[in-house]
């Protein structure tokens, strides 16, 4: 859903989470390929953001938020949904890239950005291999250079970081280090733990939340972590925590039990 709503904002030229993750912009064309994904389940997510945008719409003025008839008209003109579940997207096959490679280049010339999720339905090779992690990067990044788009792959979290309360390291990435040491901006998705929720009095109620993390960014100054509650179909939107409680009530790291809640999505940007 959160890359659903990142190209969806993208398109329309509307801001993204309230700002936090893209402000708003001139809407631009987007490619996005959901290789776990089909036609039915997209359009549900499309159904759900953009109702919780005409409500949106509703409280804000004009210049936030564009009119439902313009908003409607963007997303036809420049959001490129490619349901692709039970379809192969490889773009690398025994160490070449392949024909639907060439066919993508092709299809996202002059967007603004490409979407894929996941990063492993991409190619054949070891996720634990540096050779094989650096030539998936290589061909993304020749993909950004011929189209002229932005690319962001879809990548899952090592069950280590998971158990050692690590979800918000660059280094939490599944496999070789050198698909994190390659990419140039890195955001890590993960659940709250129950640590975070008991100090925000959020106990019980804390799987409607998760935390965006920049790991990596080359190219922009860190910022801060940012939380993201999901409401109705799913949708996400930037929400800020209260309820702090003391440090000495709840302190501590989260226990195991409690860290295999966080979710398994990562994203990265070449």
């Amino acid at each position: 859903m959160l890359l659903t709503q990142l190209g969806m904002a993208v398109a329309t030229g509307s801001p993204a989470f309230d700002n936090p993750l893209t402000p708003r912009s001139a809407p631009a064309r987007v490619v996005l390929i959901a290789a776990e994904e089909s036609s039915d389940i997209l359009r549900i997510r499309l159904h759900a953001i953009k109702k919780w945008m005409d409500l949106q719409r509703e409280k804000c003025s004009a210049s936030t938020v564009a009119a439902e008839s313009e908003f409607t008209t963007l997303l036809e003109k420049n959001l490129l949904l490619v349901p692709a579940a039970g379809q192969s997207v490889a773009l690398i096959d025994n160490g070449a890239t392949t024909e639907f490679f060439e066919t993508l280049c092709k299809f996202c010339a002059g967007a603004r950005l490409v979407i894929i999720d996941p990063l492993r339905r991409l190619h054949d090779g070891d996720e634990n291999s540096s050779s094989s992690m650096t030539y998936i990067v290589q061909v993304l990044e020749a993909l950004a250079k011929r189209t002229g788009a932005a690319v962001i792959a879809a990548h899952h979290i090592g069950k280590g970081a998971i158990y050692n309360d690590a979800t918000d390291l660059a280094a939490a990435s599944r496999g070789s280090s050198a698909l994190t040491d390659a990419v140039r901006w890195q955001v890590n998705l993960s659940a709250m733990s129950e640590t975070v929720a008991r100090k925000h009095r959020l106990l019980g109620h804390h799987k409607s939340y998760a935390r965006l993390d920049f790991a990596k960014a080359n190219y922009i100054a860190p910022e801060p972590t940012i939380w993201l509650k999901r409401n109705e179909g799913g949708v996400m939107t930037h929400t800020i925590l209260k309820g702090v409680l003391g440090a000495t009530q709840h302190g501590g790291k989260e226990s195991n039990s409690a860290a295999t809640s966080a979710s398994k999505e990562r994203i990265y940007d070449w």
